[in-house]
């Protein structure tokens, strides 16, 4: 959650008009102890917003709940009250807080706007756009509330206007990190790449990643495509996740071309794949320092196509070659399971959707044991870490056994040798998928609404060419989709050679 709360230069929320570092910002916070002489309700608020900031969340929850004990009606106090809660993951407490904060002070554009982000974590999306347009509309000023209503526009599959918000609030404040990233978001999801690429690679300072903020960075990066004529060592340094990673590492070849001597800094699993590439003068797992670079010569894996002016152009994957000898018994294994042809099968990847910002991609396993059953061959789960009960129901509804090979997850070396060796691969974007793709085979992939930027397009996805997307054209809505994949899958496994 990236709400923000009363700032220093923010008006302040007692409604001074002043601003907060000149009003009750100004004040030291102190813990409510028991048995305290009284203190004003503003005083009291102050404190406890101090605390927020400081990170002290229980602190600040001792000071709203102390407000609250004299006058429970207090707006500000049940609306940081329920911040803060929503802060700690109770949502279940805080949120109703939120909403009835914003019942007794409907005009407040912070209410508004917090409440509006809160509800797009919760994947309230609907509820989240109705309050962050009526923040805006109390106060079209902020950017902030801009910013927001982009990235829920976007996941509402508007990506236009969520475009536009994007530019309305960097007019406003170009210096705000989300709204860049809400920019970039949007224009590569309208297939704007001239624009978007380099709106992807912004960035307030060298040391920071908007892609991938969470994680710290101790190293400046490079701010553009080095001279490569006066030194042409380049250290590509691996951010997001492995899937991401194996997807701009197909930029690297072009890079290599132009006359680059290529190291590679990063997760320590894709080392072996990455050796076996010959792309690499040198490999380098994320947690050795020596991968560390002067500045102009470490690069972020992301910022390759911008860097590279690259535009609308759309290079292969990166080809990587299983281990020999684990492919084969991988082979075996298959071999052993049933007849092909061999269909590996997700249905769930992403991070959960609760109280987090982010798209969770699922499907029901029984729905798509049901786009499965008939199928010829054998059927087997690559899906990581299935919960109970998820693989009996797919493989009731499929009609046929289902063999549970999630395990190759733990080891990216055996997943890489295990979609070398499948004859089919349907489910949602993963990692998988791009090792997939990496081999040189095809996949069918289930897409949710609205398409992540690497999965649109009229025909298929311009990143993973052959691969045969399957899109919901709404929220949850798979009836099409699945049964368009059963009349593929039908026509296709009788067909499929070894």
């Amino acid at each position: 959650m990236n709400a923000p709360f009363a700032r220093r230069n923010d008006p302040c929320p007692c409604g001074s008009g002043l601003k907060y570092k000149s009003c009750h910002g100004r004040l030291d916070a102190a813990p409510p102890a028991q048995g305290a002489p009284a203190i004003a309700p503003d005083e009291a608020l102050a404190n406890g917003l101090d605390a927020m900031r400081n990170g002290q969340t229980d602190l600040a929850l001792a000071w709203f709940d102390r407000i609250l004990a004299a006058d429970p009606e207090h707006a500000f106090a049940q609306h940081f009250k329920g911040y803060a809660l929503c802060q700690k993951g109770d949502f279940e407490t805080g949120l109703p807080l939120l909403e009835r904060a914003a019942t007794l002070a409907p005009d407040n554009p912070d209410f508004q706007g917090n409440l509006g982000i809160v509800r797009h974590a919760l994947g309230n999306l609907a509820g989240a756009k109705g309050s962050l347009e009526r923040a805006i509309a109390f106060a079209p000023q902020l950017a902030e509330p801009h910013s927001n209503l982009s990235m829920t526009l976007r996941e509402l599959g508007d990506f236009e206007r969520s475009l536009a918000e994007a530019r309305t609030a960097i007019a406003l404040n170009g210096n705000l990190a989300a709204a860049r990233l809400n920019l970039a978001m949007a224009l590569l999801s309208l297939a704007r790449y001239d624009e978007g690429w380099p709106a992807f690679n912004w960035r307030p300072t060298a040391f920071l990643n908007l892609r991938d903020a969470g994680v710290p960075n101790r190293h400046p990066h490079a701010a553009s495509l080095p001279d490569l004529q006066r030194a042409p060592t380049i250290t590509l340094h691996g951010e997001q996740g492995v899937g991401d990673v194996l997807f701009f590492l197909r930029f690297a070849p072009e890079l290599a071309r132009r006359g680059a001597k290529l190291r590679f800094w990063g997760d320590a699993r894709l080392l072996p794949m990455l050796r076996r590439t010959g792309l690499f003068a040198e490999l380098v797992p994320a947690q050795d320092p020596a991968g560390a670079a002067p500045q102009e010569r470490l690069v972020w894996v992301g910022d390759l196509p911008g860097f590279l002016g690259i535009g609308s152009e759309s290079p292969s994957p990166l080809p990587l070659t299983a281990d020999a000898s684990r492919k084969r018994a991988v082979e075996e294994r298959l071999a052993l399971l049933g007849p092909p042809p061999h269909v590996a099968l997700t249905w769930r990847a992403g991070l959960e959707r609760r109280g987090k910002a982010v798209l969770a991609k699922a499907i029901e396993p029984a729905a798509l044991g049901a786009a499965l059953r008939g199928v010829a061959g054998t059927l087997v789960s690559v899906q990581r870490q299935p919960r109970a009960g998820e693989l009996e129901a797919l493989s009731a509804a499929a009609g046929a056994s289902v063999h549970d090979l999630s395990g190759a997850n733990d080891d990216l070396e055996e997943m890489l040798a295990l979609m070398a060796a499948v004859d089919e691969y349907v489910g949602v974007s993963n990692t998988n998928m791009h090792l997939r793709a990496g081999t040189g085979k095809t996949a069918r992939v289930l897409v949710p609404y609205p398409p992540e930027w690497r999965w649109v397009g009229e025909q298929g996805s311009r990143w993973f060419p052959g691969f045969q997307v399957h899109r919901a054209p709404g929220a949850n809505d798979w009836a099409g989709v699945l049964a368009a994949l059963e009349r593929d899958l039908r026509a296709a496994t009788p067909e499929i050679a070894r």
